[in-house]
């Protein structure tokens, strides 16, 4: 899988041709698009087979995805969704924009997860509730969608990487005796 940033908060996740985008800038389009929210004004609220933008089980080529309703997040104008999801044999998690802690349950629904993408910059938790809700799910990787956020979250749990321009990785890849979360860091 190769993982790289679009524009200031999306996320593109490459598996030979199959392309999963998470929140991309408006023009850009993947196999498959997840939107983590999504405003109810649209009238757009099922916009087709090759996106998802709600909470439910869904499964497309072979890629199977959970949202999970975030309703403290939402409200009457938009609702939010947390994703997991499995691809190329590997657990993503997807936070998006937070304002607010996530409880227990909604974690639950999430399950375990090797690769966290959240957007640490466009959040108003705040760094340290960030970094804590980070630590509590306890992933492998987590990859902040933007550079600024990269830093701040680097800062925050005392590491130091280069920024890379996209990242490779495998199922193979994930060694659950190591300890430790890793931050990857993308430039845009």
């Amino acid at each position: 899988m190769v993982i790289s940033l679009l524009g200031s908060s999306g996320v593109k996740c490459q598996v030979a041709d199959f392309s999963l985008v998470i929140d991309p800038p408006a023009k850009k389009k993947g196999s498959l698009t997840l939107l983590t929210k999504m405003a109810f004004t649209d009238g757009n609220l099922i916009p087709g087979e090759d996106v998802i933008n709600g909470p439910g089980e869904y499964e497309v080529s072979g890629v199977k995805i959970k949202g999970v309703n975030l309703p403290k997040e939402g409200g009457k104008s938009e609702g939010k969704t947390a994703y997991s999801i499995l691809f190329d044999d590997i657990r993503l998690g997807v936070l998006g924009v937070l304002s607010s802690k996530v409880d227990d349950a909604e974690l639950d629904v999430l399950g375990e997860v090797d690769i966290l993408f959240t957007d640490v910059e466009g959040s108003t938790l705040g760094i340290k509730d960030t970094a804590s809700l980070v630590k509590k799910i306890d992933p492998s990787i987590v990859i902040p969608v933007s550079e600024k956020g990269a830093k701040k979250l680097l800062e925050e749990l005392g590491q130091k990487v280069s920024a890379q321009e996209k990242f490779t990785i495998k199922a193979k890849d994930f060694n659950k005796e190591t300890s430790g979360i890793q931050v990857v860091w993308l430039q845009e």
